[in-house]
């Protein structure tokens, strides 16, 4: 593309007097109009050769990138991890987490009688990643006795410096268990309220008795979408959270991009003891046995104060 100083528009294209021509064309050259000749007092506008030679400027940095995240989705730690025992290297010795961490997906503005939206919970596409965290010990709890903790080396479990050994083994990506209705509604959390979100502060034109009262009823017969991590154990004693996250591989088909995290949950800290020092395996929770009636037969429940292993006073 031509420079705009040569353009058929710039003053700089005329020229001062008009080329010669021929004998030749001189009778069809009498018929073509003839520039004037150029003023020699002609001056350019000021300022117009700053835009005739304008240098590009350099363009501003782009914005820092923000994770892509879609606002509607929410992640709940239904169910927490309380305890789990160390477990050794292979994949015989298998001590899951107590209880096994239950994940909720959440929608804002969740509408039960929304067929798009009982669509989006039933997506199979959807899935959600685990990952381990120690967390630092400021409890000052240590191990029963320095043999325990010879033990449990012999026995293969890794140590926190083994960077060769995952410390997290077992499914930690699960997919969507869809319920018609939620199993334990008692302990249902309410879907987030965009109103809520974008106005925290402001109270609700019910009474408090009154509004507990229609967040309960909203609850019953309600479709949910669970992550059951059933089968996850951890190498080495010590203090540690679970990080959960929520993504979507149907994106990386739709759009060809990578996957975007969705959302994200922690757990709250809990604690993996060595084998003298694990106190037993809890009791499933109602929440726990209804979804194994349900059909998540991966669940192992325990009931009526006889968990495995459990330390009685």
């Amino acid at each position: 593309m031509a420079s705009p100083i040569h353009s058929e528009k710039s003053p700089a294209a005329f020229v001062s007097s008009p080329p010669p021509v021929s004998c030749a064309s001189s009778s069809s050259a009498q018929h073509e109009i003839r520039q004037p000749p150029r003023n020699p007092s002609y001056s350019m506008p000021r300022g117009f050769d700053k835009l005739l030679h304008l240098e590009p400027e350099s363009s501003p940095e782009p914005p820092p990138r923000r994770p892509s995240t879609q606002p509607r989705y929410h992640l709940h730690v239904r169910q927490q991890p309380m305890a789990a025992r160390a477990c050794g290297a292979g994949d015989r010795d298998r001590r899951p987490v107590d209880p096994p961490p239950i994940v909720q997906i959440l929608l804002t503005d969740f509408d039960p009688d929304s067929q798009d939206d009982r669509d989006i919970l039933q997506d199979p596409r959807f899935t959600v990643g685990c990952l381990l965290f120690p967390v630092p010990d400021t409890t000052g709890w240590t191990p029963s006795s320095e043999a325990e903790s010879a033990e449990r080396d012999a026995d293969g479990v890794a140590r926190a410096d083994d960077s060769f050994t995952p410390l997290l083994s077992g499914k930690a990506f699960m997919s969507p268990f869809f319920v018609d209705a939620d199993p334990d509604p008692n302990s249902a959390p309410t879907h987030p309220s965009s109103e809520d979100i974008t106005h925290p502060l402001n109270t609700h034109p019910l009474n408090s008795t009154q509004s507990q009262s229609l967040r309960n009823a909203s609850k019953l017969n309600q479709p949910a979408t669970f992550f059951i991590f059933a089968d996850l154990s951890i190498r080495s004693a010590g203090l540690y959270r679970l990080q959960f996250r929520l993504m979507n591989w149907g994106s990386v088909e739709d759009t060809g991009q990578s996957m975007p995290i969705l959302a994200e949950a922690w757990s709250e800290p809990f604690r993996v003891y060595a084998a003298k020092d694990f106190p037993g395996m809890r009791d499933s929770s109602i929440l726990a046995e209804g979804l194994k009636e349900l059909g998540f037969v991966e669940l192992k429940t325990r009931g009526n104060g006889k968990g495995k292993g459990r330390k009685r006073g």
